[in-house]
Parts: C-alpha cells; structure tokens; sequence
C-alpha cells in the first residue's frame, strides 16, 4: 500500500515579498513569504533555513546552498538548473512543473517531497536517504541515485532512459508506470523490484541471459 506524503504545512495568507531585503547573510533564515516573478542568485550561503516558502515563477540563475534546510516549502514553475542542495534536508516540499536539469541534492535527506512534472535529467541524488518521496510525471534521464537508501518511493509515469541505480537497493520499488530504455542497476540490487513483463526483459539482459524465441 502506498504511505501518504505529508503536503507542505503552508500558511494560505503569505505576503508576496522581495527576496533581497529578506535575505541576510549573517543570519540566513528567509520564513513566511511569497517570493515570485523574480529571478535569484544564492552563491554558496550555507546553512540557509527556508520555512513556511513559495518560490513561484523564481528563476534562479545561481542556486548554491550547501547545508541547507528547507521546511513547508513550495517551488511552482520555477527554473533550478545545476542547483547545489548538498548536504541539506527538505522536509514537506513540493517541487511543481520545476526545470531541474543537472541539480545536485547529493548526501541529503529528504522525507515528504513531491517532484511533479519536473525536467530534472543529469539530476544527482547520490549518497542520499529518501523516506516517502514521490517523482511524478517527471523525466530523470540519465539521473543518478548512487548508494541511496530508499523508505516509500515512488516513480510514477515517470522517464527513466539512462537512469542508475548503482549500491543501490531497488527492493519493493514500482517502476511499472514509467519508462526507461537502458537502466544502470548492480544485478544484486534488483531482487524484489516491482516491473512489468515487458521491462523484466531488460533486467534479465542485465543478468547476462540471451534471450530468443
């Protein structure tokens, strides 16, 4: 059975604000605001707290932001490419209709995130732990999952082409909704994962069976 994940806690009043004037470098912690039609540089501001956010419509031309938390936050039709969110934790954030390609959240946690419709090929999740997170409707060509630790994740209607799997344990993981031609997995780690007959014939190539009629 599928868990729920927990939508962002976001206060329905936020007041559309500049970021900045939020923005302070000696105490970074940008909370209860509505930031949108915009477009941001973070340049490696580290330990950087965003609680109660929506980011709408932001483009950010630099997204640096090592060791960062994020808590009940929102990111609707915003522009992410090459972002850097190593070493951070997101907790309840929803990333909507997002162009990601190329963004790394390396040697993070996340639990209760939602990445619909997102562009996020060349993505790099390696060395991350993910506990109820769902990519949805979303392409992840060629994206990287280096020794992860999955609890509740979901790939649902999702492109796969070139995904990688590696140290990685695919145990009970849904892939029958989504698509991918070539896929990077260590032959141990394929035991328990959930597929189609169609795609079991990949995997079993990947075991080195030849395969004839």
């Amino acid at each position: 059975m599928k868990k729920k994940v927990i939508e962002p806690a976001i206060s329905s009043d936020l007041l559309e604000q500049d970021f900045v004037s939020l923005m302070d470098e000696e105490d970074p912690i940008i909370e209860n605001a509505l930031i949108k039609d915009c477009t941001i540089t973070i340049d490696s501001i580290k330990n950087i707290e965003f609680k109660n956010v929506i980011f709408e419509n932001v483009i950010f031309d630099y997204f640096s932001v090592p060791n960062a938390y994020f808590r009940d936050v929102k990111f609707d039709h915003c522009q992410c490419i090459n972002a850097e969110i190593h070493e951070s934790g997101l907790k309840r954030v929803e990333f909507l209709q997002c162009r990601m390609n190329g963004a790394s959240f390396g040697d993070s946690f996340l639990e209760d995130v939602q990445f619909k419709s997102c562009m996020m090929d060349l993505a790099n999740f390696a060395y991350s732990k993910h506990k109820n997170v769902v990519f949805n409707a979303s392409q992840l060509k060629e994206s990287d999952f280096y020794e992860n630790t999955f609890q509740h994740i979901y790939f649902e209607q999702c492109e796969l082409s070139g995904i990688r799997f590696l140290n990685t344990s695919l145990k009970g993981i849904d892939l029958r909704t989504s698509t991918f031609d070539g896929i990077a997995v260590d032959t141990e780690n394929i035991k328990g994962v959930i597929v189609t007959n169609e795609q079991a014939l990949g995997f079993l190539q990947l075991l080195g069976l030849v395969i004839k009629d």
